[in-house]
């Protein structure tokens, strides 16, 4: 097929479902990395709208499964006829409403975020960044971008002071969710997940780098505690098989002490007594939920960006080297930081439990045009 032909076919088969009675909203997510930010609101959604979910693989999740309707509908493809060159579709449904959507493509200087699926709708972000922005570059794609937090809500009018989009003060579904099923039971692990590996295939030092840094690690942990050690890659670098992270799984596979970690959702925030990462987000979306302590190794310079990130962090407990993070190791105040991560979330976090609903409301607000 073509892509005219592609575009053809995608475009009758959402047509199969779009209502003519009730508002039709559109969920758009590509990146399986962030099908858990919606929660629940899906289903909620469905009890007032007609509600589509767009992906472009089946994985069988709790995603597919809460939605009415999921169709497969990529926002890229290869040319038959090219095997090197990727088409772009376009898909117009000028009867969705709504998008609302985790992911931010990029691509095409932006064209794709903007107008992909519908020219007409207007578009939602759930940002991935729980405690400060994200996603500034394509701002202007998004009318109303969701805070998760007040510390969110800062960095993003810090950082976007001329632009029209709308920052809704909701809350974060994915924590809501996670803290309503959160149960610790201690299994003595320490998790070990660090943020996304950007990889160049053409330089094998670059990958030995990668797989070495994070090798180090784990190796350290195994030396220096008596902890269980769950490895989570980010699921970019796992779900897509990156050769770094391949490196890494054929070292420990047969270690009895440490986990591989490639599940889809975050059931490790329930097995784990801390954290420890470079800088990844999920440090925030563990500590919050579990109010238990999130560890930064940072031996590595970080530029002005991460740096301000940094400042918004769960937990002030930042190493430079082995040594720091030993010591901050070995003295761990759970109880202390217990109370402070608690007094934290619940004085950043805006409509902590309840963040569906404050989304569901401001929707409502702005199909009757009050937002």
């Amino acid at each position: 097929m073509n892509k005219k032909e592609i575009e053809k076919a995608i475009t009758e088969n959402i047509y199969k479902h779009i209502s003519t009675t009730k508002k039709n909203i559109a969920i758009l997510s590509h990146y399986f990395t962030y099908r858990a930010q919606y929660g629940t609101l899906i289903p909620k959604l469905a009890q007032s709208y007609n509600v589509i979910t767009i992906v472009d693989q089946t994985l069988d999740d709790a995603l597919e499964k809460m939605s009415p309707c999921c169709i497969i509908c990529p926002y890229r493809t290869i040319d038959e006829s090219d095997d090197s060159s990727i088409i772009y579709l376009d898909i117009d449904i000028p009867e969705i409403d709504l998008i609302i959507t985790a992911d931010q493509i990029g691509y095409e200087n932006g064209n794709y975020d903007k107008t992909f699926l519908s020219k007409k709708a207007k578009r939602m972000y759930l940002p991935h960044r729980l405690t400060y922005a994200c996603g500034e570059s394509l701002a202007e794609c998004f009318d109303y971008f969701i805070c998760p937090s007040k510390s969110s809500m800062e960095h993003f009018k810090a950082n976007m002071k001329n632009i029209k989009t709308k920052f809704l003060p909701c809350g974060y579904p994915q924590l809501d969710r996670a803290i309503e099923h959160y149960k610790y039971l201690s299994k003595n692990v320490i998790t070990y997940a660090p943020t996304l590996r950007y990889f160049n295939t053409n330089s094998t030092s670059y990958l030995n780098i990668l797989a070495g840094f994070d090798n180090n690690m784990l190796e350290w942990l195994l030396e220096k505690t008596k902890y269980n050690i769950i490895y989570r890659a980010h699921p970019l670098n796992s779900g897509n098989e990156h050769i770094h992270y391949k490196l890494i799984v054929s070292k420990w596979e047969n270690e009895s002490r440490i986990i591989i970690d490639e599940r889809a959702d975050s059931s490790l925030i329930n097995d784990s007594d801390m954290l420890i990462t470079d800088w990844s987000t999920t440090s925030f979306l563990y500590s919050y939920t579990t109010l238990r302590p999130s560890l930064f190794f940072m031996p590595h310079p970080l530029d002005a960006s991460y740096q301000q990130d940094i400042e918004y962090t769960v937990a002030d407990k930042t190493a430079r080297n082995f040594k720091e993070l030993e010591d901050i190791i070995q003295h761990i105040d759970f109880e202390a930081e217990k109370t402070k991560l608690q007094e934290l979330r619940a004085n950043n976090i805006y409509n902590l439990g309840h963040s569906e609903e404050a989304i569901l409301e401001s929707i409502k607000d702005i199909f009757e045009g009050k937002i």
